[in-house]
């Protein structure tokens, strides 16, 4: 059964199931489980019928700067399963960061995973399209684009039936920044202000061809490299979100200087899960999965702006300049790199098939959502 919202079906026997896990908004405090809950935990380990080992960049108790959903995701996979599956988390990069997370879910060694949409792009390309700048950069936006029956269609159920991966949710983190290292130290307000910098870039096509564009010289760099490479003076900017540079691995957050935040693409990242291991699920135990998928992915909304602000105040605290630029600003780099340049056409063809197409994700970020950011 393909993973999408559009399938999600409420089962009443598993939504009166008693919460698992006591917890209502995770916070860094309550994200420590009781002896009680631990125990509890156990006792559900040793009669689930199946075993979900997930794995996540990120530590449970950074909830308050980090969405990573973690307790909310076991919590409730748990409850809807009835005890019928349990989940095992492998948090921090245990089971790798990046492209190397990616790989261990190829490899098996991991069932579902938190992976950025950009490491994930040379498994699932199409989710690439993501990238071209100044389309779905806009949290409201992209939630828009993420709820819409298009997007589920032509992107979730897509990469379903192909049969290896499953995207459970999307998570909203903001989008992308140009920001700058400490040996740096200069921010970058202006398309000129790239001139002989060099600029890290993930593992994404798109995005290596959207600032192959500007002047900079580009280098990709692994994201469990960043922080030693910046101290190293390998590169002199950086793109993650303002979450993904506080969360970043190795304290990648001391790191940097300046943020400014151009709101480009969205920094998104992807609740991952092998079909191989939803096979051999029953199918009530499937629809268990989705309800606890759709579930989770709900309860972030309320949390974005609040995590984002705990991010920026955190780096402002350590001396970092944050820029927001101005509309005439934004228009200047909408204006030589946007979505309607000649030079993505290529791109939206060999994603999505043709330019139609992407017309119709565009509409579909302008169409009111029945679900908002609060």
């Amino acid at each position: 059964m393909p993973i999408s919202r559009r399938y999600f079906i409420k089962s009443s026997s598993a939504l009166v199931a008693s919460s698992l896990f006591p917890f209502g908004n995770v916070t860094a405090a309550t994200a420590k489980l009781s002896a009680d809950d631990i125990a509890q935990d156990e006792a559900i380990k040793q009669t689930a019928e199946h075993t979900l080992v997930f794995a996540s960049p990120y530590h449970t108790s950074d909830a308050s700067f980090v969405p990573h959903l973690h307790i909310e995701f076991k919590r409730n996979i748990q409850s809807l399963s009835q005890g019928k599956i349990y989940v095992d988390i492998h948090e921090q990069g245990e089971m790798g960061i990046g492209t190397d997370l990616m790989a261990a879910v190829s490899r098996g060694q991991v069932d579902a995973a938190l992976i950025s949409v950009a490491n994930l792009s040379r498994a699932l390309p199409l989710l690439d399209i993501l990238n071209i700048p100044f389309w779905a950069g806009n949290n409201q936006a992209f939630l828009n684009l993420i709820s819409s029956p298009y997007w589920q269609q032509n992107v979730i159920e897509k990469i379903a039936k192909q049969g290896k991966l499953a995207i459970l949710y999307h998570y909203i983190t903001g989008a992308r920044t140009l920001s700058t290292t400490k040996l740096a130290n200069t921010v970058v307000k202006t398309p000129t202000d790239l001139k002989n910098m060099v600029l890290r870039v993930p593992a994404s096509k798109v995005l290596k061809h959207f600032y192959a564009m500007t002047s900079a010289h580009i280098v990709e760099v692994n994201w469990a490299n960043v922080a030693s490479m910046a101290r190293l003076g390998k590169f002199q900017v950086l793109d993650p979100g303002i979450i993904g540079l506080y969360a970043g691995p190795n304290n990648l957050r001391d790191e940097i200087a300046t943020i400014a935040q151009l709101n480009t693409v969205p920094d998104t990242w992807v609740n991952i899960v092998s079909q191989k291991w939803l096979n051999t699920l029953p199918q009530t135990l499937r629809l268990a999965v989705n309800d606890a998928a759709e579930k989770t992915f709900l309860s972030q909304l309320s949390n974005v702006s609040h995590i984002e602000s705990n991010c920026e105040q955190e780096f402002i605290k350590r001396g970092c300049t944050v820029f927001k630029p101005d509309q005439p600003t934004i228009a200047l780099w909408q204006d030589q790199f946007g979505h309607h340049r000649h030079e993505w056409r290529d791109i939206k063809k060999s994603l999505l098939g043709s330019s139609n197409e992407f017309s119709r994700l565009l509409d579909a970020t302008k169409t009111p959502s029945k679900h908002s950011l609060t």
